[in-house]
């Protein structure tokens, strides 16, 4: 089992309110492999920690388009 963590930071535009805050943080925050999540309201931001062994960004950035969150690249 890997225990190398990776740390990112996402922008989402779609990030308006304390709604979106929960939704992600508790969509996220139950897939495996994901061990961090922090949204900030103001900034239109996700911050991650995430295990790459278990999943991959782009699984990650997948599950947010699904709840109706693009990410900016």
């Amino acid at each position: 089992m890997s225990t190398a963590s990776t740390s990112v930071t996402l922008i989402s535009p779609d990030i308006s309110c304390e709604h979106c805050q929960r939704t992600i943080e508790s969509t996220l925050s139950t897939l495996q492999g994901v061990e961090r999540v922090s949204v900030d309201i103001t900034g239109k931001s996700i911050q991650l920690s995430y295990d790459p062994a278990q999943i991959s960004l782009e699984q990650i950035e997948k599950q947010l388009d699904e709840i109706g969150y693009s990410v900016v690249h």
